[in-house]
């Protein structure tokens, strides 16, 4: 697996993200999961993002990486409104993940970001977290976010950004490019439907030599093909997936020409 930057943070190319996916309950499920990270070990997958708004996951997410936290970047997030209650949910994260570190803790929808940032900041200076993020995935408050951007407080960004969605093309991943901050895309095959959705079958012959072999890959790859992204955060419920996912990290990166074929097809195939 090819490495990346986040900031001042090397992560695997692709990643892997756990809204709904790892939201779930019972020995069978805990078992999947455990499969799961087992393939992201084998694949090099490294960059693992969670949230207290996925419900079970963080606890799910601990209880899976239990005694191999090393071999995992955590990012996670803080969702609420108020100092304290920021930071008892910030305590529960570290908990329910059975971590002391945190390598990515992110003010999620920038709920309440003027009380988080500053128990943020001093979890930085202390060494309990790596980088300071925000999240936000639609462009009402992209003109918000960027604010928080420039005031160099935060190191990374979590946006939307796919083949059919591209509104962080115009402000937003130049701004980041600019500060040097690190960029994590929610959302890359669009909730799957880049990957399983599209109304007839794209042609991959001019993709194959790149060792794509379905469009989930193509819209991966596209990602990787923009040095702005960081790291894609494909989400799965299938261990073979992560194969998959993996590939378009492991392979050189494409060029324009053939981004460009990628954009084409999807709206030929849409």
């Amino acid at each position: 697996m090819r490495l990346r930057k986040l900031a001042g943070m090397e992560v695997s190319s692709i990643g892997m993200g756990s809204a709904a996916t790892f939201d779930v309950d019972g020995a069978g499920d805990l078992a999947l999961r455990r499969e799961i990270m087992d393939q992201c070990i084998a694949e090099g997958v490294t960059f693992i993002d969670t949230s207290p708004m996925y419900g079970r996951a963080e606890w799910v997410l601990g209880q899976v990486i239990d005694g191999r936290r090393d071999k995992f970047q955590l990012a996670t997030k803080v969702w609420c409104s108020g100092k304290e209650t920021g930071e008892a949910q910030i305590g529960q994260s570290f908990s329910l993940l059975k971590t002391d570190y945190i390598d990515v803790l992110q003010i999620h929808n920038l709920v309440d970001w003027g009380a988080h940032l500053p128990y943020l900041e001093r979890l930085k200076a202390e060494g309990r977290i790596g980088l300071i993020g925000v999240t936000y995935g639609y462009p009402d408050m992209f003109p918000e976010m960027m604010d928080i951007m420039r005031t160099g407080r935060v190191d990374t960004i979590q946006i939307s950004y796919n083949i059919n969605d591209r509104a962080v093309e115009d402000e937003v991943l130049p701004l980041a490019e600019s500060l040097g901050m690190g960029v994590i895309v929610m959302r890359p095959t669009g909730k799957g439907l880049l990957a399983t959705g599209l109304s007839r079958q794209p042609d991959l012959s001019p993709l194959r030599e790149y060792g794509i072999e379905t469009w989930g890959q193509a819209a991966l790859a596209w990602l990787l093909a923009d040095h702005r992204v960081s790291v894609p955060i494909p989400a799965t419920t299938k261990p073979s997936r992560i194969v998959e996912n993996a590939l378009p990290g492991k392979a050189q990166v494409l060029p324009q020409e053939l981004r460009e074929y990628i954009a084409k097809e999807t709206e030929r195939c849409s």
